[in-house]
């Protein structure tokens, strides 16, 4: 059986279960079996056309036993799993389950032309950086097999930002960690700037306190270092590799969410991570959202990666896109064709990814079946053994030193960011009781529509408004965009005849059939995450020890 704990002991998810087939005693067993059965079988039916001579019979008989000695060999020889059903929803749930088919998990020196083939074609379909931004002042090019710093050997690209690409790499030192996820930022003054603060908020983190409970859960600085390359002198931060995002956790849930003990540990973690960045660093963070949210992984996984990589060269296959830098594609860029659809159905591979091609991602059905087939809702069961560190300070900035007034992605976006009111910790805490909503629910809390200002914010205030029954007018006077949105203590514009308060206790038993029982204490942990007053709202150490929290269901 499959097993895909993060430590390699225990299943992160139950999902990532794949069908297998065992046999106890190999062919032996079974020419056991065979050879009584047989025997008898063959013997009998030629005794029946001695005596009735009904030849019509005999042939019965033959199709009869073959049809159940099969059946009955299978059912003594091989244990057969029960194939793992997922549970789909777009959008918007609905009633009734699915199949998915998996496929097993190889050991990856046991991969094949065709396995690899399958992994190259998926990884190419993955948005790559600029190709063009490789010059002065951008990316670092990078290749394969380069050693850095006379240390870091490159194993292979992880991902990419328009800041910076990043790459797993091999510590070729004994001290340190084996491996490392290498940051490379482009060589522009204004992104060394930016790279100098973030090291400035990873050296505060690595030091100031490795005792306290919360340090263990922040991704952590190894080194630091500056490279040289034709582009000019580039930053680079050597971290300590993670696994994938709470994000991939989500996708494999296929957006069904997870189940609430698992959220319970993973919030929890998380908020121990940021009572230290808090309580004693002294950092706002500004991002909390579950592609920040990175899940620890061990050496075994580490190898697997590489494994992958290796059986390129091994088998003389070009590296997929997503393991080089992009300009190394530059004259082979070309559009998928139709063609290479036949390999996706070959391979019966149904899904797409943004981190490297591992176990933690199942294959998911295509968009046809997704909006065609009944779907159920359950949730997704991850391990209780699960751990999480809470990742990328490049956007976090110190308490009392701001480097932007506009912070967050959109849908973690706090109360008093939308209103230009000034924002501290506080700030991370409310996108904490979004991302928690999520993992529970699979959807957002708040989902505004467009993309622009100030349409957006509207939107947001009026989902804030439905969700919390209301905003304090206190609040609503308090900002230098407050004007824009507000009136007497009332959305502009906005007739309260088409404000719908739903509050959340009540969306969880209406949309998602939580128990009332359940949804209670659930919501009432969140609404003190999402208080509209900041000064009202809990801190990470207060969360910690919120009823919810501290429940054994």
């Amino acid at each position: 059986m499959a097993n895909y704990d993060l430590n390699m002991s225990e299943r992160i998810c139950l999902a990532n279960e794949t069908m297998n087939i065992e046999f106890d005693n190999g062919h032996i067993y079974y020419l056991k079996v065979f050879e009584y059965t047989t025997l008898l079988h063959i013997l009998l039916p030629i005794l029946f056309l001695l005596i009735f001579g009904n030849m019509e019979f005999v042939i019965k008989y033959f199709r009869e036993f073959n049809r159940r000695e099969v059946h009955e060999t299978v059912a003594r020889n091989v244990k057969i799993q029960p194939q793992v059903q997922i549970f789909n929803r777009a959008f918007g749930r609905s009633k009734s389950l699915i199949n998915i088919k998996f496929s097993p998990s190889k050991d990856t020196n046991l991969l094949d032309f065709e396995d690899i083939q399958k992994i190259r074609y998926i990884e190419n379909r993955e948005s790559q950086e600029d190709e063009s931004e490789y010059d002065a002042g951008g990316y670092m090019p990078v290749n394969i097999g380069d050693v850095l710093k006379g240390q870091y050997k490159v194993c292979r690209k992880l991902g990419w930002g328009h800041f910076s690409t990043v790459w797993l790499c091999k510590n070729l030192f004994e001290d340190g960690p084996m491996y490392v996820a290498l940051k490379i930022c482009k060589s522009a003054h204004m992104f060394a700037a930016v790279a100098q603060d973030e090291i400035k908020l990873l050296q505060e983190t690595k030091t100031t306190d490795p005792n306290h409970p919360g340090y263990k859960h922040i991704v952590q600085m190894v080194d630091t270092f500056r490279l040289l390359s034709v582009n000019g002198i580039h930053t680079a931060i050597s971290m300590e590799i993670m696994g994938p995002s709470l994000l991939h956790i989500l996708i494999q849930s296929d957006f069904r969410g997870i189940h609430i003990d698992g959220v319970k540990k993973i919030i929890q973690q998380v908020l121990k991570g940021l009572t230290y960045l808090h309580d004693v660093c002294k950092i706002i963070h500004t991002d909390i959202k579950p592609e920040n949210i990175l899940i620890k992984v061990d050496q075994n996984y580490i190898r697997s990666i590489i494994g992958k990589t290796e059986r390129f060269t091994e088998l003389g296959l070009e590296m997929p896109r997503s393991y080089v830098t992009a300009d190394c594609w530059v004259d082979r860029d070309r559009e998928l064709k139709d063609s290479d659809e036949d390999i996706l159905a070959k391979f019966e591979e149904q899904r797409g990814q943004s981190y490297p091609y591992d176990k933690f991602l199942i294959e998911l059905t295509s968009f046809r079946e997704r909006h065609s087939e009944p779907r159920l809702t359950s949730p997704m069961w991850v391990s209780p053994n699960i751990e999480i560190k809470i990742a990328d300070l490049g956007n976090a900035c110190w308490e009392d030193h701001h480097f932007s007034n506009e912070i967050q992605t959109r849908q973690y976006r706090a109360l008093e960011v939308i209103l230009g009111a000034g924002y501290s910790f506080p700030a991370d805490i409310w996108s904490t009781g979004c991302m928690a909503f999520e993992l529970a629910t699979g959807e957002m809390l708040f989902s505004p529509k467009g993309d622009k200002d100030p349409s957006a914010n509207l939107d947001h205030l009026c989902l804030i408004w439905e969700t919390l029954g209301g905003i304090p007018q206190y609040i609503t006077e308090t900002g230098a965009n407050v004007r824009q949105y507000f009136h007497n203590g009332r959305l502009k514009n906005i007739p309260e005849s088409s404000l719908r308060v739903w509050k959340i206790e009540d969306v969880l038993v209406d949309k998602y059939k939580w128990k009332r029982v359940d949804a209670i204490p659930f919501a009432g942990f969140l609404e003190s995450l999402v208080e509209p007053d900041p000064a009202l709202r809990f801190t990470a150490a207060m969360a910690l020890q919120s009823e919810w929290l501290m429940s054994k269901d």
